[in-house]
């Protein structure tokens, strides 16, 4: 009866999700996921009872979004793979593949996604809506009025973020731009889902945690690091967090064991190029949107031991590189991405990447954007500084932006085994 009870709870918090789909998949070892133990980063959240309806809405969508996320990771209805998805992780020199799931990094992000939706109860003690942190923001407008979660939570908005927040005129504007038009950008029809996944798991399907889940213009104030950034993608950028050290649901260890799982979604304007840039953990993402024409959301990646790229210098910590945008055939060493066609892409510790998203064939291009599921699998280790993106500079003009078309500069971290 205990175990009946148990699946029937879950079920409930899943809402379509049935019975069956909570069974522990074969490729896990039960006494890893059964009646799993949880330590959590800080000390559970107390709500009244006129504000716990409202996390349980964040949580049940919540659950729905990792469940989901995790079952498209093992789809291996299409892959050619065994309880896996495939994916690309480099494009230059020719777009290159492999099964996700042969990377440890990801078998244990998997387990740990299964670990807390087959152990909801104890999972949930790791999880708050985190209304009390003040740098992640609510997108405001349509998204937040149509959630009643985002309305309780009253986070403070993206207007007021680039108003009072941000002071470079341009990145204000294009921040404006960007706060006025999300809700657009992240729902419609055109916001679909790749194949793998069971069911959908956009702000069309799940609201409330798009609008609530906190998101942050991560690169729209001024810093050193920004002065290698492009206005434009300053503002017409944000992710959010759901499962992770910085999101809704933060947990440190499960059966004793760190968790480096982080999971999210991304938000980029059209008409941007997001710089070439690396860090020292791996990271994922899945396309979601369908793009208005052929090639219109482009992913480029190298890994840091090919061929073309070259060593300008080194010391203990790290290795700078050099890498010629510019080379015969560089149109060729990108990768077109849309639901349906190559959806999902990974890049290992150290790959430099970049996301050059065109605008020129949207009949609105202010209104949509690149939306993309997210995450980073080994956030635990922090050996290897896992917070830290570092963007790539131009060789000739260092400490500008790395643009398409002329040799560039990154600093590669040395990573610790």
């Amino acid at each position: 009866m205990k175990t009946i009870k148990k699946i029937s709870l879950l079920a409930c918090l899943l809402g379509p999700l049935t019975a069956n789909a909570l069974e522990v998949p074969d490729f896990l070892d039960p006494k890893d996921v059964v009646d799993a133990e949880f330590t959590c980063l800080t000390e559970a959240a107390e709500y009244q009872v006129s504000e716990q309806k409202y996390v349980d809405i964040l949580w049940n969508e919540t659950l729905s979004y990792l469940d989901a996320y995790a079952k498209a990771l093992t789809n291996d209805a299409s892959s050619g793979c065994i309880n896996s998805d495939s994916t690309i992780f480099e494009t230059a020199g020719g777009e290159r593949r492999m099964c996700i799931m042969d990377r440890r990094d990801m078998k244990i992000l998997v387990k740990n996604i299964y670990q807390v939706t087959n152990n909801p109860d104890k999972a949930k003690r790791c999880f708050s809506a985190r209304e009390d942190v003040d740098w992640i923001y609510s997108p405001g407008g349509e998204l937040e009025q149509n959630s009643l979660v985002a309305k309780w939570l009253k986070r403070s908005t993206f207007e007021e973020f680039f108003d009072k927040k941000v002071t470079d005129k341009e990145v204000k504007e294009h921040g404006r731009q960007f706060t006025r038009n999300f809700a657009k950008m992240v729902t419609g029809p055109d916001i679909k889902m790749p194949a793998v996944f069971p069911r959908d798991v956009s702000a069309n399907a799940l609201p409330n945690l798009w609008a609530s889940v906190g998101w942050y213009p991560m690169y729209a104030e001024d810093s050193e690091r920004n002065k290698r950034n492009f206005v434009n993608i300053r503002g017409g950028y944000a992710y959010a967090e759901v499962f992770g050290h910085w999101g809704l649901l933060r947990i440190d260890e499960i059966n004793g064991e760190k968790v480096g799982a982080e999971v999210g979604m991304v938000t980029q304007s059209v008409d941007t190029f997001y710089p070439y840039h690396n860090h020292a953990i791996s990271e994922i993402y899945y396309t979601m949107r369908e793009p208005a024409c052929a090639n219109q959301f482009k992913n480029f990646a190298i890994r840091e031991d090919n061929e073309l790229i070259k060593t300008v210098r080194e010391d203990d910590k790290q290795r700078v590189v050099s890498f010629d945008t510019g080379m015969a055939g560089e149109h060729q060493m990108w990768s077109s991405t849309s639901p349906g066609n190559g959806p999902l892409i990974y890049f290992h510790q150290n790959t430099i990447h970049a996301f050059d998203i065109d605008g020129s064939c949207e009949a609105n291009p202010e209104e949509k954007a690149m939306v993309t599921v997210w995450a980073r699998s080994n956030a635990h280790d922090k050996r290897n500084d896992y917070g830290t993106t570092l963007l790539c500079e131009s060789q000739s003009q260092p400490n500008t932006p790395a643009k398409r078309g002329e040799v560039i500069e990154c600093d590669l971290s040395k990573t610790k085994w």
